[in-house]
């Protein structure tokens, strides 16, 4: 423990024991951070992701911002830990989710964003020096929470999967390799499922779904078998 004026931080439900010294850092089990350092986004930030939206190998943020008028915020890496000011872009209604992917091929990395109100799925697509196309919006279902990338019919294209809070399923739609995509297919997920994560549980090669539920208090999963 530092003895530079530290002083002990008990935090109720956590086990360990942290020293919070007196540059601000803390200290816990051997991991240490500086004082963070708070960045402005837009309004009712609720899901980060990270990217290299302007190609020059230095890792960018993407924030979505529920809160009108509904964007997501794209900050700039320099590099050295700092971020330049927030670009904002417009999305659906009420942003509660963002993923990175590159829905067109053309190796430069994309937005998309689950739209809560809306009932849809926005796809910006990048241009590859951190600002972003007008958003295309998808139909999703009802109260859209949060959004995966995979492949999940094995075609080399980026799909996406989106979680809808009040009908209780994910919706699935294919990407067309040019940054559209098809249809939404729904499949059912316990109650209320509020995020999506994408693996392969069993081992075939497949991409599966696992959802959690808030409101049945259970995870979901969907082993994929397309042929």
């Amino acid at each position: 423990m530092s003895k530079r004026g530290s002083r002990i931080v008990y935090l109720v439900g956590v086990l360990w024991l942290h020293s919070l010294v007196a540059d601000g850092s803390l200290h816990a089990q051997g991991v240490s951070f500086v004082a963070r350092r708070d960045l402005g986004a837009g309004g009712g930030p609720l899901s980060v992701a990270v990217g290299d939206f302007n190609g020059d190998g230095i890792q960018d943020l993407a924030v979505a911002n529920s809160g009108f008028p509904y964007n997501v915020s794209v900050l700039v890496g320099n590099g050295d830990g700092t971020f330049q000011a927030a670009m904002n872009f417009s999305a659906g209604r009420e942003p509660r989710s963002v993923a990175v992917g590159d829905f067109n091929g053309d190796g430069i990395q994309d937005l998309a964003v689950a739209n809560f109100t809306s009932n849809t799925v926005s796809v910006l697509l990048g241009n590859g020096n951190g600002t972003f196309q007008t958003a295309v919006n998808f139909g999703t279902g009802f109260n859209s929470f949060s959004v995966a990338v995979g492949d999940f019919n094995g075609d080399g294209i980026q799909d996406l999967a989106v979680a809808n809070a009040l009908p209780n399923n994910v919706s699935v739609l294919l990407g067309n390799g040019d940054g559209t995509f098809q249809t939404a297919a729904n499949f059912g997920t316990g109650s209320f499922p509020h995020g999506v994560a994408v693996g392969d549980f069993n081992g075939d090669g497949k991409q599966d779904l696992a959802v959690a539920n808030r409101g049945s208090n259970n995870v979901s999963v969907l082993i994929n078998n397309t042929p």
